[in-house]
């Protein structure tokens, strides 16, 4: 198939951002802080994914490589291998972003689009052919097709759950809560997509993970999470206040669902978290507000 404008810039893009990877250039803060040393000679399922990798067009062909021969690598190897991988999705999402932000392309997927639709039936579906190409570029590098306030691509970590058995432990659980995320965003186009349980939930998630893998090559990540969570808890979105807009009087459902969260972590657990710890200050405090988002409520959230 000859290749279009669109797939030329594409390739472009993604050969620079995967040469930063494979030349050991930390991209996006994806390589380990704390690894053993590699072995002096690697296995030739490392060298083959990474050596494919670092084409863009080979870089389905990378994923498919590791899926099948991850257990032939070394621990060591398989983390690398794992982060390599997110390190390249990762840093050309943002150019993938922008082909999809297209209006010829937003406009061809929401006259054919269904909630879930994947990215491969949608790119059958579509009508115009330079849209198709998009899409099926997108899709053959394993992005998945998501609705936020617009058509968008993402990456699929449910997909990386394959290579849990084979990286360190503090990878399978990021990649287990990436892939709760990736599955059902906690907000999507400003408005929350969860219940507030499920919100405090992630949020105490992030929080043991951060404490637990301090060293962790994914630890920034998961503090950043954190954070964001951290906002939803306190404040809600844009489209999904905690505080009603017009009395300031806090959403019961969230009450409920954070009072029934700390009822069950017990005064130990809330002590051995900074984030229970405060959300049990912030309660206490609304209430003696007459459950109201009140100057002394403000000031509270801007100190912390």
């Amino acid at each position: 198939m000859r290749p279009t404008r669109w797939t030329r810039s594409l390739a472009i893009v993604l050969a620079s951002s995967l040469l930063l990877t494979c030349t050991g250039i930390t991209v996006l803060g994806a390589f380990p802080q704390k690894i053993e040393a590699a072995a002096v000679k690697p296995t030739t399922a490392f060298t083959l994914f990474e050596q494919r990798l670092q084409k863009p067009s080979s870089l389905g062909l990378a994923q498919a490589t590791l899926v099948n021969r991850i257990g032939q690598m070394t621990q060591t190897e398989a983390n690398l291998a794992v982060l390599h991988l997110e390190n390249a999705l990762k840093a050309y999402l943002p150019t993938a972003t922008t082909l999809m932000n297209a209006p010829v392309v937003q406009l061809n997927i929401k006259n054919i689009y269904k909630p879930g639709m994947p990215m491969v039936l949608a790119r059958s579906k579509v009508k115009q052919a330079e849209v198709r190409m998009v899409l099926q570029d997108l899709e053959g590098m394993g992005y998945k097709l998501v609705e936020d306030g617009g058509f968008v691509p993402a990456i699929p970590y449910k997909s990386f759950k394959v290579f849990k058995p084979y990286v360190s432990k503090d990878l399978q659980v990021y990649i287990d809560l990436m892939a709760i995320e990736s599955e059902q965003p906690m907000v999507a186009a400003e408005k929350l997509m969860v219940d507030w349980y499920q919100v405090i939930d992630r949020a105490v998630q992030y929080e043991d993970f951060v404490q637990t893998y301090k060293n962790s090559n994914r630890v920034a990540a998961m503090t950043e999470a954190l954070e964001r969570a951290k906002r939803i808890v306190l404040n809600g979105t844009p489209k999904t206040p905690l505080f009603d807009k017009k009395t300031q009087v806090m959403l019961e459902k969230a009450a409920i669902a954070y009072e029934n969260t700390l009822s069950e972590a017990g005064p130990e657990r809330i002590e051995g978290s900074r984030l229970l710890t405060e959300l049990d200050d912030f309660l206490l405090l609304v209430m003696k507000n007459g459950d109201k988002r009140t100057q002394a409520v403000i000031d509270y959230l801007k100190a912390l």
